[in-house]
């Protein structure tokens, strides 16, 4: 049976690819769970057209993703907390709070230009590598990459200093 299917499904295909499946997998499985749908003529023009309107959208978050990164090539986050003599901090800085960060700079960043693309980093998309425990625990400057779209990363500079009481 020639089917469509409906979302990303391990083994069997990414959406939108049409297969073809045993009549039981697709009748017992895959249609009951909304997962695939039969492959009739208009499901397939339908799909084309879903197909093209999804790259669009890609197209314009990469573009708009690969303008924010170059803005937050020179950006440096600073981030203030309690430390001990050695330089460790008592409060770690996490993905969230470099997220939040992220955020908020796009946010001003947006008004100094006049923008009004929105756009909000998830914690997912931060990746603190080569930090111990995916949290910086330390005074000083750290490099940090963050995933803006599925093939634009910056780097951003995060500079952590003590708390002065």
């Amino acid at each position: 049976m020639k089917i469509i299917i409906l979302q990303n499904i391990k083994g069997l295909g990414q959406m939108g690819d049409v297969k073809n499946v045993s009549d039981g997998y697709a009748r017992n499985f895959l249609f009951p769970k909304k997962m695939a749908k039969l492959a009739t003529d208009a499901a397939l023009k339908e799909i084309d057209l879903l197909k093209k309107k999804l790259e669009t959208a890609r197209t314009l978050e990469r573009e708009g993703a690969a303008k924010w990164a170059e803005q937050l090539k020179d950006v440096i986050l600073e981030f203030t907390r309690k430390a001990t003599k050695t330089g460790k901090i008592y409060s770690a800085i996490t993905k969230e709070d470099i997220a939040e960060t992220l955020t908020k700079q796009f946010r001003s960043l947006r008004e100094a230009t006049k923008d009004t693309a929105e756009f909000k980093v998830a914690p997912e998309s931060v990746s603190l590598d080569e930090h111990e425990g995916n949290h910086i625990k330390q005074l000083g400057e750290h490099l940090v990459k963050v995933k803006l779209a599925s093939d634009v990363t910056v780097e951003v500079k995060i500079k952590v200093s003590q708390e002065i009481k």
